[in-house]
This record gives C-alpha cells, structure tokens and sequence, in this order.
C-alpha cells in the first residue's frame, strides 16, 4: 500500500506483468457498486481489433518495436478479503477491459489445444521448437487467468478476477467462488489442469448475468478461430469473421519484429538453424494459423500495455479517476456513491437488507431497465441528479460529473443522523422510479395499470406533453405530490396538481415562445422564499418540509404568471400578449399542438363566423374529444403548419407579410398528418383549400374528388398522407379552416383570438378555480 504522502503509484506494464504484479500474487476485485460485466460484442471487436492492428504493423517494422496501449486502470489497494494471502486490489476503472483480456487469454489457451495437431505439418527440428513455444504460451497465458498461492510446498489456484460476494483463499475451505467470473475462471483452470482440449460449459438460461458472460466469451472465441487461426483469404471463412484487420500472411513469419516474438527459438542448435526453422514455418500454409495463434498470443503478453495507477482510498482514485482520459465508460456519479452507502450501513446494521440497500436496488433496477446502454444511462444519471438537487434543496446543479460525485459526497455528510443518510438514498430512488415512470415515453402509456379511469387519460397526456416539451424541472415539483400520493392515495390532489403545473407551463411558455426564464421560476417553486426557510416544495436536507397543499401551489403558479415581465392576470390579458407571439417560429411543435387541441375540444365551426371555432350549444361527442392522449398521439395530427407559407410565394394577402409575427401566430397554423411537400406548401390559397377539403371529405366518393382535383391543379398529395386518412378518417380539426373563402391577415388576426380564447377556457380552469 502506497504511503499517505504518495497518493498513488503509476505504472506502465504489459499484459503478463499486469496480471502477475505484487510476486504474481495480485487478485483484482470488482467492488459491490460496479455494473456486472456487460460490455457489448462491439466494445469486445474494438478492443481485439486494437490488438491486432498493433500485431500487425510489428510485422511491417524491421527494427522497431509496436505496442497497443488500452489506457488506465484505476485499483485500490485494500484488505477486504481477509483469507486472501495475496494483494488484493478494488477496480475502480477498468473492469470490463481486464475481463475481456483474461476471456480473451482463455480463448487463445482453448484454440492453441485444438489447433496443436497442426504440429504435425512441421518437419524436425522445427516441430519440437514450435511444441515448446506452445507450452510456454500456454503457461503465461493460464497465469493471466489464475494466480497460484504457494504454502508449505503446496500450492492452490485463485481467480485474478472475483467480485465482491467472493472470497478467495489457500484452503478452499475459506474460499468462496459465488459470482459467474470467479466459477468460471476456477472452472477454467481446472478444465486445463486436466488437459482437457475444450472447455465445456453450459451457462442457466434463466440468469442474465450468466447468459451474458458466456455469450461474450463465446463471441470471443469465434473470433480468435476466425480471425486469427482461420486463412482470411479463403472464401469458406472470409464472410465469418467480424473483425477488421490487416492478416498476418506466412511470409511474413521471418520478419524481424514477429520473430523477436518468439521465446524458445533460442534452444536450437545455433543461428543457421533459427534460420532454417523460421525459414520453414514461413512456408508451410499448413501451420500458419497455429503459428498466428502462437505470435499473437506472444505478442498478447508483451506488446500489450494498461497502465495501472495504484492508490490507498478510493476518495483518491475517482479525484484521480476524474482526472483522467481513460478508454472504459466512466462510472457515473451514483456509482461512485454506492460505496460510501455501503460503508455507513456496514459500520451500522449491515448492508445487506437494509433499508439503503433496498433503495439502492430499486435505483438501479430503475436506471438499468429503461438505460441499458452505458453511455445513455450516464446522460440520465446527470439529469436524475440535477432533478435530485432540486427536490432536496432547491439547489441548481450542474451536469459536471466530479460536481456531480461532490454534491452526494457533500450532503451524506452533512446528514447528521443515520435516518437522515438513509433518507437521502431513498429519495433518489423515489426521483428514479418517477422518473422512469412518468418521464419516460415507453412507460407513460402503461400508467393504465396504476391510475383509475377518471385520472389515467389526462395524466397520460399531461405526462407526454411534459416530456415533449423537455422541461424536466417539473420532474422534483410532481416528485413531491407522487411521494405524498404513495402515502395517502389522493389520486384527486395528485391528478390536480399535474394538470397545474401543465397549465402553468402552457401559459407561461405561450407569453414568451422560448424559455424566457421559465426555468428559473421553477427552481423558485422548489426553494421558495430565502425569509421564510419553510417555504419552497424542496423536502431539505432535514427532510423537515411539509408539502404545501393545493391552494397554496397554484396560487404560486398564479403569481409568478403575474409578475410584471409575464402580465397574465387574467384571460383578456392572456390572449392579448400571446396574439402577437411567432409560436410557430419560436416555440416547440408540442406547445402549438396543446394550444390547437385544447382549442378544438368540444368545438365546432361556427356558423356565423367562418375559419372559427364555438363552443355555444355544443354537446360534447366522442368526435369532439380532442384533449386526450390518443388524439395527442396520432400521426394524423403530428405536424405543425403555415397555412400562408412563411415567404409570399404569390397569391397571398401582402399584409400578412407586414408584421414578421402574423404568418407565425397559432392563427395561421394548423395540424396535418405529416410535412407535405413545396407543391402543396408553397400553393396559393385557392389551390390550398381543395387539399384541405380532400382531407375532411365525409365520404369515400367525396375524398377521391377532391384528390383528383388537388391533382389537376399541381398539388400532389404524398402516398402515405392518402393511406393515412382513408385508414384514419377525415380530420375534423380542419373543417373550419375549408370553408374559408379568402385568407388574409384580417382572418388571422381573428383566428388568433378565437383559438386563444378557447384554449384558455379549456386550460386555465386547471390553475384558476
């Protein structure tokens, strides 16, 4: 163990040296917080390839010398497995980079027993040499895979590589081989102890972990036989292999920087015959790909570097983690947290069944199953924390990743109690589990299952709006009302407060069409008034908030909508600011769609006024229903557009054109099935109308019409839109806008108003009451 004033020791190895540091007594261990190994068969073929390609270019080279460097692994000398007379040594970088190596040695080990009987093609004296860099391979390679513990002069295999559940020690007594990597990396050396050629091994069907493992090691050895072994040129193979890489041909065997490979070239009789034997194996096709196998198995143990950077704590190695480029996914925050969460509960009541331990579990069960990619559950992690910082504190986060690791290492200090430790690790399994629930766009649909029918429908859709529109800040808000919830089962107060914070975003966004510093009102809901610290939905780091009720809520809503820069105080103050925002230039699809949805719900085309939409004694029919989450997701209605187009392309009312605002106002847009091309786009009002009349004909006949006469004025329809609507049926939604004989900014003005007016009656009864 390196001493306090050497915060860690650097070291730059090859494979062999790697494997067999500390006297060939290193044990690697993977700690409790680590991912399983899961590396994809990609992350797999980039790392052989690598290998390769440097095995390559060392042919090319006559008196130089190729390595492969595959980074940094990060390693915490401690002493947790107590029976253990080695070094054992915590990963904190560079689990599935040492795996694969070792899977990869064991592969190598397993094709060079197969491939041994190609001996048989060598003339004497060069097969007795060949036989012997075999057996040598063989030996260095099974060592990068198990280490040996002497005593006594006897001696007992261990795992380099077991997880935490492990232990490994001299007497198998004490030992214990509980997860997949340790089983089979002891299983392994037996099987070789014995001489057995293959290895057999039949993983549970039933164990993911299991499954994985085995498939990996199976992809590895097909491609060890097939890249390496296999003649590439052949037609039977070259369609087999995966990997890119430049073969090594037989000729090339009497190369300079392949034959310094060699170990035991040196036990013939002099330097003519070296030259004789290299000679030979040079020409002889048929043990060129056992003497491939050999040369890179060699070069596997010499050529291939990792730098391990050693240190006494792992506070130290992820500062030193951070700090570094390394080529393996980097552990996300939570990762790096879990190991102090498993301390503080060891020194307690023990990890294992504890509360931490149970939310852990459904953390993670969370994360994994909606981000089984590395790569996307560290951009989830970071936005899950920023959420997290709200819902304690009120606190604004950054995405950094050593912030990140500093804010959790921070605030489990700072909770003074065990409770309160507890309490934190728990509330990010509650922000997880929301999360994936009401955020993710997969699971949205499935809230049938968890809320009743007069909630379920409205939820669905206020969810789906709220993840269109990407404003995650809602996420801590509607936290805390789902937490309280879970507790009492208000489904009213929780389905109230949902359809607030939608209304809120609807009518604040709408004033504004971009951000314009909605998110800063949200984190004002979270943290509440720096006067008055019981303020603010944050639970604090105390948990010693209480939840505002309802009223209080949305009357904070109400008064950030009120604010000076905002001015919404009421509908006509409303309406009046938001018919002079661009929406359709400046705001999101999704807001448009709500406002055009809301706008249409329970309306129909007014009669006296044409192009607008009433509500006066109108029945509400199923027909009507436009605010729930099946019109919100159908392809009918996906796609915003102008019906005056963006630029005067002709025949157009100049005056919509006066004001860069009028041709963008909700006004002048409308819903369509998808983005039809400039033919139909770009055509004048008279030509436009018949499009929008084929796609709200009542009848079969009546659609085939018009189509044929949008045809015979230039307008082609896209083949899907036809499909769509004679699938679907007409769209309702348009029949106001058709009947409109001329459309000019007067009508857009007036379109505005009424489409505002009528949204407002729909969406702000959710927040005003």
């Amino acid at each position: 163990m390196p001493p306090a004033s050497d915060p860690f020791i650097a070291t730059a190895a090859n494979i062999e040296d790697t494997m067999n540091s500390y006297g060939g007594n290193a044990g690697f261990r993977v700690p409790e917080y680590q991912r399983t190994y899961d590396w994809s068969t990609e992350n797999i073929k980039r790392l052989i390839e690598d290998c390769l390609n440097g095995f390559f270019y060392l042919s090319q080279y006559k008196n130089k010398e190729s390595y492969t460097f595959l980074g940094t692994i990060i390693l915490v000398s401690e002493e947790s497995e107590n029976s253990f007379d080695g070094t054992s040594l915590s990963i904190v970088d560079g689990q599935q980079r040492l795996t694969t190596l070792i899977l990869l040695c064991c592969a190598l080990i397993e094709e060079l027993f197969l491939q041994e009987k190609d001996i048989q093609h060598l003339q004497k004296p060069a097969d007795s040499w060949i036989k012997s860099e075999i057996e040598f391979i063989r030996e260095r390679l099974v060592e990068c895979v198990v280490g040996q513990l002497s005593h006594r002069g006897r001696s007992a295999y261990f795992p380099r590589v077991v997880r935490y559940e492990d232990n490994r020690a001299f007497d198998p007594t004490y030992a214990e081989n509980r997860s997949v990597v340790a089983n089979f990396l002891m299983d392994f050396a037996e099987s070789y102890q014995q001489d057995n050629p293959s290895f057999f091994f039949k993983p549970d069907k039933d164990d993911a972990e299991e499954s994985r493992y085995y498939q990996n090691y199976a992809y590895i050895k097909d491609q060890v036989k097939l890249g390496i072994y296999e003649d590439n040129d052949t037609p039977d193979t070259r369609h087999q292999s995966e990997l890119e890489h430049e073969q090594i041909p037989p000729k090339d065997f009497e190369k300079a920087g392949l034959r310094n490979l060699f170990e035991k070239l040196n036990t013939l009789s002099d330097q003519d015959a070296e030259n004789r034997a290299i000679s030979h194996i040079a020409k002889n096709f048929d043990s060129s790909g056992l003497i491939r196998l050999i040369l890179f198995s060699h070069y596997l143990m010499k050529s291939v570097i990792l730098t391990r950077v050693v240190t006494h704590d792992e506070d130290s190695a992820f500062d030193i983690f951070d700090s570094l480029n390394t080529t393996g996914e980097p552990l996300t925050a939570l990762e790096t947290f879990k190991p102090r969460v498993i301390r503080f509960e060891s020194e307690n009541q023990g990890y294992r069944g504890s509360d931490s331990d149970t939310h852990f579990k459904r953390l993670e069960d969370n994360l994994n199953d909606i981000y089984p990619d590395t790569e996307k559950r560290q951009t989830e992690t970071k936005e899950l924390l920023v959420t997290f910082a709200l819902y304690m504190e009120g606190h604004k986060l950054a995405k950094n990743l050593a912030a990140q690791r500093a804010y959790l290492r921070t605030k489990f200090e700072e909770a003074k109690s065990p409770e309160l430790k507890r309490r934190i690790v728990h509330s990010l399994a509650d922000i997880t589990e929301f999360r994936q629930k009401y955020w993710n766009r997969d699971s949205i649909p499935k809230l049938d299952s968890i809320h009743p029918r007069e909630t379920r429908d409205r939820l669905k859709l206020c969810f789906m709006f709220l993840a269109d529109m990407r404003t995650s800040l809602t996420i801590p808000i509607l936290t805390r009302y789902w937490v309280q919830y879970l507790q009492d089962q208000d489904e009213d107060t929780f389905a109230a407060a949902v359809k607030a914070v939608t209304a809120f975003l609807v009518l604040r966004r709408s004033i504004t069409g971009g951000t314009g510093g909605i998110d800063s009102d949200f984190r004002k809901i979270m943290q509440g008034d720096p006067r008055d610290e019981n303020s603010g939905l944050c639970i604090g780091l105390g948990n010693s908030k209480s939840l505002p009720n309802l009223d209080n809520f949305t009357k904070a809503l109400r008064d950030l909508l009120a604010v000076r820069r905002i001015g919404v105080k009421n509908k006509e103050t409303w309406v009046s600011k938001v018919c002079e925002v661009g929406l359709a230039d400046r705001a999101p699809r999704s807001l448009c769609r709500f406002l055009l949805f809301a706008a249409s719900h329970n309306a129909r085309p007014d009669p006296q006024k044409p192009g607008l939409l009433t509500r006066k004694k109108i029945i509400p029919t199923v027909e009507l229903d436009f605010l729930n989450f099946d019109r919100w997701q159908d392809e009918i209605y996906a796609t915003v557009e102008h019906v005056a187009p963006d630029s005067n392309s002709g025949g157009w009312d100049e005056k919509i054109y006066v004001q860069p605002y009028t041709r963008h106002t909700i006004g002048n847009i409308i819903l369509l099935p998808q983005k039809e091309n400039a033919s139909v786009g770009n055509a004048p009002w008279n030509k436009k109308k018949i499009f929008y009349r084929a796609l709200i004909a009542k009848t079969e006949e009546e659609r085939n019409e018009q189509f044929e006469k949008a045809k015979k004025a230039g307008l082609t329809f896209k083949k899907q839109t036809e499909v769509l609507v004679k699938k679907q049926g007409r769209l309702h939604m348009l029949d106001p806008i058709a009947e409109v004989n001329n459309w000019t900014e007067a009508r857009i003005r007036k379109r505005t108003k009424n489409t505002l007016e009528l949204a407002w009656d729909v969406i702000a009864p959710w927040l005003y009451y």
